[in-house]
């Protein structure tokens, strides 16, 4: 059973209708209750774009709980400016704190017990980004036992990170190939963001399939 707190911090007021209208779709009460989610967690998401996410994950915390949101700079200049601090500008919310860096080196400032890539590992590939360093940087900001949780639209068996680009995809054993090389242990996959009728060829941002993309669900370990 789903955690009365995060419920709650779904239903928040203090978040914008775009968000709301997503929420169906992107089912945050279950992600959230997978990863097992802690009032007093100090969690991090890396690439965090407007921060939909990290927003939910801090109205669920509390006594100390805190989620730093990642944005790297050349996002900073793609959206002329930081978009969770225009987020909280408009939101406010004292437990979710921006932060700047690389992809390779998010800044984080302390030790976490938790850090997400939702929706956002395919894009470190047309970036360009060093994967590798991007994934070390992160075991080393988790505590031992910590949890590195990963989002992403499904591309089709065999096509690794052809279709980072092109329709925003990637495939799932390709990521847990990569992150496992960096020392994490996969622990546990969530299916309920599956979608049998996507046929894996549809650029992601196209309006029939929108939020109904087929996505894997990954929990890593840092032992």
């Amino acid at each position: 059973m789903t955690a009365d707190y995060i419920l709650t911090a779904v239903e928040h007021e203090n978040r914008p209708d775009s968000d709301r209208q997503r929420d169906q779709n992107r089912k945050p009460s279950e992600v959230l209750d997978f990863f097992k989610i802690q009032t007093t967690d100090k969690i991090g998401e890396i690439n965090a774009g407007r921060g939909y996410f990290s927003s939910i994950m801090a109205y669920a915390l509390r006594q100390g709980g805190l989620v730093y949101a990642h944005t790297s700079p050349m996002s900073v200049e793609r959206w002329k400016g930081n978009p969770i601090e225009k987020r909280l500008s408009e939101f406010p919310q004292d437990n979710l704190i921006p932060v700047v860096g690389e992809m390779e080196s998010p800044n984080f400032p302390e030790k976490l017990d938790k850090i997400f890539n939702v929706m956002t590992y395919h894009d470190s590939v047309w970036t360009k980004a060093d994967r590798s360093a991007m994934n070390r940087s992160i075991f080393d900001a988790l505590i031992t036992g910590g949890i590195y949780g990963i989002l992403d639209h499904h591309a089709k068996s065999g096509h690794g990170i052809n279709d980072c680009h092109s329709i925003h995809r990637i495939e799932k054993n390709f990521v847990i190939k990569e992150v496992e090389a960096s020392g994490f242990i996969l622990e546990e996959e969530l299916n309920s963001l599956e979608n049998h009728d996507d046929s894996l060829t549809s650029m992601v941002f196209e309006k029939e399939i929108r939020d109904r993309t087929s996505r894997f669900v990954l929990k890593f370990r840092k032992p």
